[in-house]
């Protein structure tokens, strides 16, 4: 038992002697930020609710474009496939969910969380080291496994009241010698959200009609917010 503690204890002192620099990471991180301006990808998302113990799965696509200049904000689409359709669209200071099924438009107006929401859609993709320490502590979580590939877990703890009212914390998971994670955890208290992506397809041309809104003429809207 002990020589087997020991040759254990060698594996895992090896495996995070090869993990890399954060530094590095973070370099690699800038470098893909400066040069983003699109993103599409395959996700599967588990969102996780502590106080019922459930998890609801969904799978679906995302795409993201930064507006010219950085002045016109995130457009971002977001479309869930299964188990039920539903799209959602971020552009400007306005979100919207289209339930097919229902054939209802949910409207929210997001005017005061423009610059979270942002940086959050961008997470990983689109922004910058600079960036990310200005509205979090960045911690090195050490090298896991996603799958069959090695990555590092980024744990970002966000700062100012305004950003803990959307996340009581942040986990990225960057593969070695990559820029983009390949799963984001957003934790809420006990509860989270947990995105897998695949597929990802970083600056492809995106049309400004691939974020375009289309609904039925008589859509029923609704406004949760009023």
């Amino acid at each position: 038992m002990k020589a087997l503690a020991a040759a254990t204890g060698v594996l895992l002192l090896s495996w995070h002697a090869q993990a890399e620099p954060l530094a590095d990471i973070l370099a690699r991180m800038d470098r893909a930020a400066q040069d983003f301006h699109s993103l599409s990808a395959t996700m599967k998302r588990v969102h996780f609710t502590a106080v019922l113990s459930e998890k609801e799965e969904t799978e679906g696509v995302v795409r993201l474009k930064r507006g010219k200049g950085g002045k016109e904000g995130t457009a971002g689409v977001v479309d869930f496939q299964r188990p039920e359709p539903r799209t959602i669209f971020i552009k400007g200071k306005t979100a919207q969910i289209f339930y097919p099924k229902a054939n209802t438009l949910e409207i929210y107006d997001t005017s005061k969380y423009t610059s979270n929401i942002d940086q959050i859609l961008l997470l990983g993709f689109g922004v910058s080291s600079s960036e990310l320490r200005t509205s979090y502590d960045i911690k090195d979580g050490g090298t896991q496994k996603i799958g069959s590939t090695d990555a590092t877990r980024i744990e970002l703890a966000p700062k100012s009241a305004e950003l803990k009212k959307v996340t009581t914390g942040i986990e990225m998971w960057i593969p070695e010698g990559e820029s983009n994670p390949i799963r984001i955890q957003f934790n809420a208290s006990k509860d989270y959200d947990l995105v897998d992506y695949s597929d990802i397809k970083v600056n492809p041309v995106l049309p400004d009609s691939a974020f375009d809104l289309k609904t039925p003429p008589n859509v029923k809207k609704i406004y949760p917010q009023k």
